[in-house]
């Protein structure tokens, strides 16, 4: 009996030492975060994923941090395919050979965000979404051989987002125009900051050395993201490169803002076609001009209803518009630094872009209103102004 007792406790003692092992091992792997970067190239933009890719190696950062990168070469590369690269300090080392994707769709995007975040566990995770970009219209992550691109109104981007199994502490659009409310709209449920520019970004993209070294300088989640917008100022302008946007949402605070915008439809789209709201859509300026078929029709949220509340003589107006201004300043917690400026001709301009055709593109909103419905930021009955203003 005795014995028996014996054997049973070395056989305690055996599996408590090696579930402590495990524990032990687990807690060792896990950093502090995990950053993977979803590099949709398979198009025009190769050569410039090239240099991202070399400018992260410029970085200085410690094994708290784990940066892994999916790359997606176009036909140009022999033979065309993507990897998958874990980046440390001067060196890029392969983790895996993906042999031909398709970078526009949703679910490659899902699969690599579980596949990093699975493989390379940390207490907080962020995601950089890396291609062209074009706000809430076609044309995000285009892959050329797939001849596919990861839609938005249709719901593509909210899907590959949802699906990740890991809530996000930090989305990064480095793609051009992807800070637009629609946008916001679709994704804001599953991170707690999106970082991204309202205006066509420079071909360098994000400066990735600057902001990879000093990420562990910052002491909270909220300050590394206004050390990623001040970085992003910082080396636009000291390059000379202007106009700079890149703006920082805090989504907590984003359904304010979406409520306020629905209090403004619900009591002003009927009206859209007064002067003040004409007068005050013709003052902005303009983005996301894409040629003949895709002409401007974006404006900065906050220049607009500035605008409208500098303009309007009406009580009732002036305060709404003011209680929206005070829910962008809210949700949008960086806009510009004073130390490097924008270049813009306004100091409104800089936090997120909104879709307004005026009389000059109704054609286009025409052809565009029922992809525009099935966005989340729909509910907000935005399309209702828009189709009023037109009324004249």
């Amino acid at each position: 009996m005795a014995t028996f007792i014996l054997i049973n406790m070395k056989k305690i003692i055996l599996l408590l030492f090696v579930i402590f092992t495990l524990l032990s091992c687990s807690k060792i792997e896990e950093s502090d975060w995990t950053i993977l970067i979803y590099m949709a190239a398979d198009n025009s933009l190769e050569y410039d994923a090239l240099d991202d890719l070399a400018d992260m190696m410029q970085a200085e950062f410690s094994e708290n941090i784990k940066v892994i990168v999916q790359i997606d070469y176009n036909e140009s590369s022999s033979p065309p395919a993507a990897y998958r690269y874990i980046i440390y300090p001067g060196l890029k080392e392969q983790i895996s050979y993906l042999g031909e994707i398709d970078s526009g769709d949703e679910d490659e995007l899902t699969r690599f965000a579980n596949w990093g975040f699975r493989n390379y566990p940390s207490e907080k995770q962020a995601l950089i979404i890396w291609s062209h970009g074009n706000g809430w219209y076609p044309y995000f992550c285009p892959d050329v051989e797939a001849d596919n691109d990861i839609g938005i109104a249709d719901g593509s981007l909210r899907t590959g987002i949802k699906n990740i199994n890991e809530h996000l502490e930090i989305l990064i659009f480095d793609a051009c125009n992807m800070q637009t409310v629609e946008v916001a709209a679709e994704v804001a449920d599953y991170t707690d900051y999106i970082i991204g520019s309202e205006d066509g970004l420079n071909s360098a993209g994000f400066p990735y050395a600057e902001i990879f070294s000093g990420w562990e300088e910052q002491t909270s989640t909220e300050n590394i993201c206004l050390e990623i917008g001040f970085q992003y100022h910082k080396y636009y302008s000291l390059e000379e490169i202007y106009p700079i946007s890149c703006s920082v949402l805090k989504t907590v605070e984003f359904p304010i803002l979406l409520t306020k915008l629905g209090e403004f439809t619900a009591q002003w789209a009927s009206q859209a076609s007064d002067d003040v709201f004409i007068e005050s859509r013709q003052e902005c300026l303009e983005f996301n001009e894409g040629g003949f078929t895709n002409p401007a029709m974006d404006v900065d949220i906050k220049e607009f209803f500035t605008n409208v509340n500098n303009i309007t003589e009406n009580d009732t107006l002036r305060t709404l518009s003011g209680e929206i201004l005070t829910a962008i300043e809210s949700s949008y917690i960086f806009q510009s630094t004073e130390e490097y400026p924008t270049g813009y001709p306004s100091d409104d301009v800089g936090t997120a872009i909104i879709w307004f055709p005026d009389a000059e593109t109704q054609g286009f909103f025409e052809m565009r209103k029922g992809e525009y419905q099935n966005l989340q930021f729909s509910q907000t009955n935005w399309l209702d102004f828009l189709e009023n203003s037109f009324t004249n």
